[in-house]
Formats: C-alpha cells, structure tokens, sequence
C-alpha cells in the first residue's frame, strides 16, 4: 500500500496565513521590461512584467502595477517584444522525404522532424488535417505523457473524401458510400483514434473528379458535432463554401478560389461564425520558386531543414522547371483573387486564421506561418491583424483559447520573444530571440539539424 501524508484543511490554512499574500507554490519567473503584444488588446503593453508560477501566466501587467514575488527569477527582456506563440491551423505533417511527399514516407521520424521546425520558429500549436497516420497517434501519446515537447499537435487523423473523389498524396481516406455508413465512419473514428478535429474534402479538381454531395458532409458534420468536433473543409467553389456554411461547417481551410465571393456568402458566414484560413503562401507556394523567393536566402533554413532538400529547391534547374508550368498565369491569378477574398471576409468581419498547407517540400514547417502573417499584411490586414489571425483566432477556431491563443493572467505560458517589433515591421516576427512553452525556454539549439536528436526530447 502506498504511504500518505495527510493535512487537514484547517491546518492547510494555517500554513497559508503563515506565509501572507506572497506565498509560491512553484517556480516562479518574472519576465520584465519587454514590451507585450497579447493577442487580444488592439495596443501593445510597454515596459511589461510578467509573472509565471509553472506552467501558467500568474500576473501581467505594466512595472508599476505588478508586484515581482520574493525569491522569483527575474529575467531583464528590455528591448524585446513578446507575443504568443503562433497556432498553424492548417498543416500536414510526416510525408515529406526530400523533394517528395507522399502518405508512404509517413514515419515517427518524419513526424518528429516537422514538430521541431514548428516549434523552432514559435508554433506552439498546428491542426494536422485529414492524412495522419498510426505514427500520429504515438506521437500524441508521448507528447500527453511528457515524453515528448513540441508544438501541440491537434490531429484530424484521416479524412472524407467520396469514392472516386479527391486523393491527396495518396493518403487513405474515409469514403462512404451513403450518409449512414458516413456518420459510422466518424463513430468508428472517434472510438478508435481520437481525432481532434475533422476534415472534408469537397473538390471536384476542376471537373474531373467526384464531389461530396451536400447530404454526404452534411452527415459527417451532424455527427461529428454529436461527438464535440470540429471539421474543417477544404473547398473551391463559392457555392459548396455557402452550402457547407448551411451545412455547418466551422472552419474553411482554403480561401474561395473561383470567384470573388459575394454579400450573401459573408453574411452566411459571419453569422454561423465560421472561420477562414486563407491559406495564402500555399496558393503562392505553387509558382513561388520560379522567380528564386528571397526567403530562400534565410540563414535558419540551413539549420532546420535538409541539405538535399535546400539544394533542391535553390538549384537553377528547379527553379527553371516551376517557371514553365503551361498554367503560371491562372496560378497567379489564383493566388490574387484569394486575397481579395480574404480581405473581403475580413473587413466583413470573418475570423481569419493562419493555415499554410505545408507538408509539401519547400512549404517550410514554421516558417511559412511567419511568411502567412506577411501575406495577410500585404493582403490589407494590419500588423496588429495578422498577429491575432495567428494567434487568438485560430486559439478560438480549435476551441482552445481559453488556455491558448493569448497572454493572460490564467493562460497557458506559450510565447515568443523577439529581437524586434512585429507591429512595426511584420517582417520582425522572425527575428526570434526564444521561445517558451508551457512556462519553460524552450532549447531551440537541440531542435536543428546539429542537435543530432532524432526526436524532439
């Protein structure tokens, strides 16, 4: 039988009293002089504190107004500014291998090798959507159990596509046949994987290819919000985005790509509190690499990502080859209508959230949701904007912000500190002094490819 101490709760208060008000039950660290970009206020907190008791923000607020705890570790930020960790709710994860992905490269390895470049470049949290195979589900086990940090990984595990329907690298999907063997498809999900969100594919590939029939995702909506899911959907056309909104849906995870949406589309969606990933260095990923992108010339890349992989995607020959495809003018095109339409279901006051699809070579896990926030600013959104998209935004379309997504008193301690101000130049979200997660600096040397590590311990 195993010992026990016990204490009565009268004798708990009596401790309690004997220390007064500035009793610490943990470790206690105070972060001062930085200035805070919270996530939720529309204006920066200067010569912030912050107090954190463990894993969790005790206190923050300006230097007048907190208190620093006796015996606390103080650490001096002044000149730095801090905001949460980012939330990448639209990735893909364990199928690359060099310049191919593909569901049979799909290993643990792989797995652990795009968490530490997520969680290198301050992505706390990503939405695995719709292609994870068994090695997800050890990961998670290992990260719930401590065996493993890295961002939170919230796993669709595999998603709904109709017979003959959309193949994404030639992963398995679940195809039903009828609405009813659909919703036992989510049921057998959520009784043997535990996914955390769900994902739709409705995408005929430009005709060429069967669609989901609203019937069909209607089910699986119904039924995975019976089992508390959210599902997210991936979508071309402006009318399959309007019927999945009647439908239901939570979260678009692609922008409108066939025309510019309409009144009657944002007022849908505004008033079902849908959420929409923009997706935007995904659409320009398609064409980017022909015109040799300056972030190619990023000096963390040959730290974080593989040789071949970088030798690939700098070489002239590839370069050459993205630059010829037959349809570079329609993918461009493409690319500005999403963010017309982006900025459309902003100003209509549509949530946008960061998602970048990457999983593909050279859709850099992390960085490309820095990239995705300079986008959103291109696109008209303000600084202060695409940092929310980034963060408290997509906290709120995973349903976890209140633990997540923000710095406040009670929240999780997950954020970044950087070298300079983002609000001043998005640009200088990259500019990364350290990352924290659950109240700890997080050792980004052990997350590079020098590290050795073959996981992220």
């Amino acid at each position: 039988m195993r010992n026990s101490t016990r204490i009565s709760a009268g004798a708990l208060i009596a401790v309690v009293a004997s220390f007064g008000s500035s009793i610490v039950w943990g470790q206690v660290t105070v972060l001062q002089g930085g200035t805070v970009i919270d996530g939720i206020s529309d204006t920066p907190l200067p010569d912030a504190v912050i107090v954190l008791e463990g894993d969790t923000i005790r206190e923050i607020g300006t230097g007048a107004s907190v208190t620093i705890p006796a015996g606390a570790d103080v650490i001096d930020l002044s000149g730095k500014t801090i905001m949460p960790g980012i939330l990448n709710i639209h990735v893909h994860v364990g199928m690359r291998d060099g310049m191919q992905a593909n569901i049979d490269n799909y290993s643990r390895q792989n797995v652990d090798r795009d968490a530490k470049a997520y969680l290198y470049y301050g992505v706390t949290h990503v939405a695995s959507l719709g292609n994870d195979a068994a090695a997800m589900d050890d990961y998670r086990r290992d990260q719930q159990s401590g065996v493993v940090s890295g961002p939170r990984v919230h796993s669709g595990t595999f998603g709904f596509a109709p017979v003959g329907g959309w193949q994404p690298a030639n992963a398995y999907l679940n195809r039903p046949a009828d609405p009813d063997e659909a919703r036992q498809m989510v049921r057998d999900l959520v009784a043997n994987r535990s996914p955390d969100v769900l994902k739709v594919w409705v995408d005929d590939g430009l005709g060429s290819l069967q669609k989901f029939s609203p019937e069909m995702y209607g089910a699986i909506i119904d039924e995975a919000h019976q089992n508390g899911l959210k599902v997210f959907a991936h979508m071309y056309y402006l009318e399959d985005a309007k019927e999945l909104v009647r439908q239901g849906v939570d979260v678009f995870a692609h922008s409108i790509r066939d025309q510019e949406v309409d009144e009657d589309f944002l007022e849908l969606a505004r008033e079902n509190g849908v959420t929409q990933v923009a997706r935007l260095v995904g659409n320009q990923g398609y064409y980017v690499y022909g015109e040799n992108p300056d972030f190619l010339a990023d000096s963390t890349l040959d730290a974080v990502f593989e040789p071949a992989l970088l030798a690939g995607l700098r070489s002239h020959a590839y370069q050459q080859e993205v630059a010829a495809q037959s349809n570079i003018d329609q993918l461009k095109a493409t690319f500005e209508l999403s963010k017309r339409n982006t900025l459309k279901a902003h100003n209509a006051g549509i949530p946008i959230a960061v998602g970048t699809d990457t999983g593909q070579p050279g859709r850099f896990e992390g960085l490309w949701a820095h990239r995705e926030m300079e986008m959103l600013v291109e696109t008209g959104l303000t600084p202060m904007e695409a940092i929310k998209a980034a963060t408290i935004n997509g906290a709120r379309a995973l349903g976890i912000d209140q633990q997540y997504g923000s710095l406040e008193t009670g929240k999780k301690a997950d954020f970044i500190v950087l070298d300079a101000n983002p609000l001043d130049d998005i640009t200088s979200s990259r500019r990364i002094f350290a990352v924290w997660q659950n109240g700890e600096r997080v050792d980004r040397s052990a997350l590079t490819r020098a590290s050795g590590a073959e996981g992220v311990h």
